[in-house]
Order: structure tokens, then C-alpha cells, then sequence
């Protein structure tokens, strides 16, 4: 395994860890948080998921989408998805 990841190219290495990690996302945080829950409370999820240790609300809003993640006695969480021009920066 050690080997076939040194042979690998750059693409073959971002394409690689991409199918690992999922599309590159960033977190939001103060205000832009603030204002992004706001937002989303005024509509619908895409989807939702529990695994019973946590659940996860999807929406879609202006073309982006966004993850909301909520653990019991934590405050929520929002991630971006950002598509791979925003990811580089």
C-alpha cells in the first residue's frame, strides 16, 4: 500500500483522498454562523440523518449546500461544501 501511494500523481493523490474524505467543506463560525442558523431556521432540510449519537441536517440554499450538525449538550455546527477552486484557497 505504502508504494502504491508514492507512485501516485498529484490527481491520482487529491482524487485518492477526496473518495476518503468527502468533497472539501469548511466550517463556519461567528457571525457568518450566526447569521447562516438564522437562515436556515426560516426553511426545510434537504435531508436528515441520526445515527443516535448525533444527527446531521442538510440544505441547499443560493446553489451552495451546507451541513448542520447537532450532538446532544453541544452547540450546533455548519459546514460549507466548497467546490475545489474555493478548496485551494
Amino acid at each position: 500500500m505504502e508504494n502504491r501511494l508514492r507512485d501516485m500523481t498529484q490527481e491520482q493523490a487529491k482524487e485518492w483522498i477526496r473518495k476518503l474524505m468527502g468533497p472539501p467543506k469548511r466550517r463556519l463560525k461567528g457571525k457568518e454562523h450566526e447569521r447562516m442558523m438564522l437562515l436556515l431556521s426560516m426553511t426545510e432540510p434537504v435531508r436528515e440523518t441520526n445515527n443516535q449519537h448525533s444527527w446531521c441536517a442538510e440544505y441547499t440554499i443560493g446553489g451552495k449546500m451546507y451541513d448542520v450538525h447537532y450532538f446532544p449538550g453541544e452547540d450546533p455546527f455548519i459546514e460549507e461544501y466548497l467546490d475545489e477552486t474555493d478548496a485551494r484557497n
